[in-house]
């Protein structure tokens, strides 16, 4: 049993670490180039907006509802 759990790693091991029957290389196209620059800087700009909305969320008016949650009730 020991024998059969070893060898099956070691076949999994060996095909992990081979290259056969894989033929993926990323497009080399300007299309490609241009979709991975435009979808980073989108989610590097939501990321920065919600951080920044995070930190600094800026609400000031009396009528929003975190002010009726954190009210004292005393």
């Amino acid at each position: 049993m020991f024998m059969l759990l070893f060898t099956l790693i070691q076949q999994v091991s060996e095909f992990s670490t081979s290259s056969e029957g894989r033929e993926y290389a990323p497009p080399d196209s300007l299309l490609y180039y241009l979709v991975l620059i435009g979808s980073s800087i989108i989610v590097l700009g939501v990321v920065i907006f919600a951080v920044k909305w995070f930190v600094w969320p800026g609400e000031q008016s009396e009528d929003h509802i975190k002010r009726k949650i954190l009210k004292d009730e005393s």
